[in-house]
């Protein structure tokens, strides 16, 4: 198995990259594989362990699978990354997220759910892979796109780090205005509308990396992302930073507040 392939670049040394550098560090074969078996062997993973300490938190049913809160926390010694699939979408790999300096590999996001599916998580620990899943009924498709327009774009994002009562834990919680179009939506005319979604997620504490993310057209609109970091403290920043398919990109930083 090649860690690199799994845990990808540093995607915080590559938000400074020309845009086709950073189009290069996104996994394309994996997020354009059509089924799990073929988006996990983009990401060189082997020899999955089934393990009782994945928790994924997700609704049995989903009225609309075009937003579907899902949690992952890993109880595994050492859980470095968390990828999370989808067999029945369109394309499988909805995300892969890489943990380092204090954050805790548990992690909540919403999204999109083409049918009636289960949704498969496996965490790298080491050199090992382990892996749960979790069924979910899905009552309206949800990867069709956004629809609506594809009018002009504009974005922003909002962010808090909040230090938790009772806890060394800071929770950092972000929404960022996007689109997240999969590129099979039609706008108000009956048009396709382009592929347009966010590919790369950074988040710094205290400049340095903590959580590195790589996305596909599965995460819902509007992104939304919850983190945990275990050496923080009041008055520590926090910045999210995000790039996505077409060059477009966004900064915003915080303080940590109790």
């Amino acid at each position: 198995m090649k860690r690199r392939d799994f845990l990808g670049l540093s995607i915080v040394s590559t938000l400074l990259m020309p845009i086709k550098a950073l189009a290069a560090v996104w996994n394309k074969k994996a997020f354009d594989a059509s089924n799990v078996d073929d988006a996990e062997a983009g990401l060189s993973i082997a020899d999955e362990i089934p393990s009782q300490d994945i928790e994924i938190t997700a609704p049995s049913r989903a009225e609309n699978g075009a937003i579907v809160q899902v949690a992952v926390n890993s109880r595994i010694p050492n859980s470095e990354a968390i990828a999370i699939f989808v067999d029945k979408n369109p394309t499988a790999l909805i995300g892969n997220t890489m943990f380092s300096q204090g954050a805790q590999a548990n992690m909540v996001t919403r999204i999109k759910m083409a049918e009636t599916s289960d949704i498969k998580v496996v965490v790298k620990a080491g050199d090992r892979y382990y892996t749960a899943s979790k069924k979910v009924i899905v009552l309206e498709n949800g990867c069709g796109g956004s629809g609506g327009s594809s009018g002009p774009f504009k974005s922003s994002m909002k962010i808090r780090a909040k230090q938790l009562k009772q806890s060394d834990l800071v929770q950092v919680k972000a929404i960022i205005t996007h689109p997240m179009h999969t590129g099979r939506g039609k706008d108000d005319l009956g048009e396709l509308i382009p592929a347009h979604f966010i590919q790369l997620i950074t988040v710094k504490h205290n400049k340095q990396p903590a959580v590195d993310m790589q996305l596909g057209t599965g995460i819902a609109k509007n992104p939304y992302l919850t983190f945990h970091l275990t050496n923080a403290k009041v008055g520590d920043t926090v910045e999210i930073a995000w790039h996505d398919n077409m060059g477009k990109s966004g900064k915003a930083e915080t303080a940590v507040i109790t």
